[in-house]
């Protein structure tokens, strides 16, 4: 994790020391979230005794994004925010879901592609992501008409994920409507008591409005 960190300030470091900064925005955006892709870990897969393939669950959460701009269009982004993670997997009659809540840090990476007479940027991007887990993560198990709920800590305290997507800033008012699309690859499965419980990962669609700094 560390070394993705450090990766990321490299990298916004280098930017910032060979480009002149154009503009800077910050903005809010709300955050709707697909669990696609997800896998369950290795571990989980054998305890059970059926065959589990992974379910589109909902997730959501909001996030403040700050946008500098450079003169060669260069965009880097950081982000902040809080999200309501969950996943889900059925077969053979058994459901079961986790879900946990994140605080999320990101820098993003992309190019400014301007259209419209100017008024609108689209800007593909690609990002790393630190979900930092906040208290407990909790699991749900759906079998023959019962069900069994759990809460509990994890050993896991960051899910690192790297992002790709597009955003496109349109201008209305005094600054710009958001809109955003990206998939969240998770890297690594969350871990307790030494066992892979699952994989997050999710398409997300979010909405916004951000406003000019300069």
């Amino acid at each position: 994790m560390k070394k993705f960190i450090a990766l990321a300030m490299g990298m916004a470091l280098a930017v910032s020391s060979v480009t002149a900064e154009k503009s800077s925005t910050i903005g809010v955006r709300g955050d709707l979230s697909f669990s696609v892709g997800s896998e369950l870990g290795s571990d989980m897969k054998d305890a059970l005794v059926v065959d589990l393939d992974p379910t589109t669950e909902v997730g959501g959460g909001v996030t403040l994004l700050i946008k500098n701009t450079f003169s060669n269009n260069i965009v880097l982004q950081s982000e902040f925010g809080f999200a309501h993670n969950v996943v889900g997997f059925e077969g053979d009659g058994v459901e079961i879901t986790f879900s946990c809540n994140t605080l999320n840090i990101a820098a993003l990476f992309g190019y400014d592609i301007l259209l419209a007479q100017n008024t609108v940027a689209l800007t593909p991007f690609v990002g790393i992501q630190a979900g930092y887990i906040l208290g407990d993560c909790d699991s749900e198990v759906k079998f023959g008409g019962t069900t069994q709920s759990d809460s509990g800590s994890v050993d896991t305290i960051v899910l690192s994920s790297l992002l790709f997507g597009v955003e496109a800033l349109v201008s209305v008012g005094p600054g710009h409507i958001v809109l955003d699309g990206r998939y969240n690859l998770g890297l690594f499965p969350v871990m307790n008591d030494g066992s892979e419980i699952a994989t997050f990962r999710a398409l997300q669609l979010s909405a916004g409005y951000s406003w000019k700094l300069n």
